[in-house]
């Protein structure tokens, strides 16, 4: 193959787009967009031709891939699993994940990074196989993780790496002239998929630290942690423990669960070991 290909991005997320777009090493550019996604979006106002895509009808998607004439598909935010063996074995199929791979393979690793305790977060670039973000690494990069940092602010730190990583990987691939550099992954993945167990809230079982662990890892409007608190359904995106000896003497003998002080938009929520202060929330109704 020479330097142009004709390229399929199909997928939910834009930094990728956005730097593929600068580069123009292709001779024609087909874009599959998730319905309702941030590509879409920017398809749209950037007055791209795409098509959209739903996964309710993903095996229309997967019959017109598989018909289409590419030298290259670029996934990113694709939430499908491809047939690889079914595509031509002359055509390259990428994905762009948003962790540093091995480390949280799946659908929502985002929320992994906190919910399994990493310190750190990265992006890698990879080819597609039949496993799930289990590939060869074209390139990967990472970076520490700071305690300032929320699930909001990781998802801009890890997507926008991905633009970085793409350009970076795309490079090689250039300079290699498409031929296969992709390193194996050694370690043992860990895979991440969220779910309505994990983002609910025991305050009768988890202590302290890992009830506020959950609830940041969930912390955006779209997602939150659920509890029931006083015969009331909450969705929980924000909260602080509560370091204070008066106030944790005082209610030291509250029951775990139990809300012990509303104030300002606040309220104060006693756990096995000591009090949460819960400063985002909304009712469920």
């Amino acid at each position: 193959m020479g330097n142009k290909k004709n390229i399929v991005l199909i997928g939910s997320r834009v930094y990728v787009i956005e730097e593929l777009l600068k580069d123009k090493e292709f001779i024609n550019l087909s874009i599959y967009a998730l319905k309702n996604s941030f590509l879409e979006t920017y398809s749209n106002e950037k007055g791209l031709v795409f098509k959209t895509f739903s996964m309710d009808k993903k095996q229309k998607c997967l019959d017109e891939l598989l018909a289409l004439n590419f030298d290259v598909l670029i996934s990113n935010g694709c939430p499908i699993l491809f047939p690889v063996n079914r595509f031509g074995s002359n055509q390259i199929l990428i994905n762009v994940h948003p962790t540093y791979l091995p480390h949280l393979q799946g659908k929502t690793p985002m929320n992994g990074v906190f919910y399994l305790d990493y310190d750190f977060y990265g992006a890698t670039m990879h080819y597609i196989d039949n496993g799930v973000d289990t590939g060869d690494i074209i390139y990967q990069q990472k970076e520490e993780l700071t305690n300032d940092i929320d699930l909001g602010l990781l998802y801009h730190l890890a997507m926008s790496m991905e633009g970085v990583v793409f350009i970076k990987g795309w490079k090689k691939l250039k300079e290699a002239d498409f031929k296969n550099i992709g390193i194996k992954q050694l370690e043992k993945g860990t895979y991440f998929n969220r779910t309505i167990t994990m983002q609910t809230l025991n305050f009768e079982e988890d202590n302290t630290v890992n009830l506020l662990r959950k609830i940041k890892s969930f912390g955006v409007d779209t997602q939150g942690c659920i509890a029931k608190i006083e015969l009331k359904n909450y969705k929980i995106f924000e909260a602080e423990v509560i370091i204070h000896i008066p106030l944790l003497k005082k209610f030291e003998n509250a029951k775990p669960g139990e809300l012990v002080l509303n104030y300002d938009g606040n309220f104060l929520i006693k756990t096995i070991d000591g009090l949460l202060k819960i400063k985002k929330y909304e009712l469920i109704i």
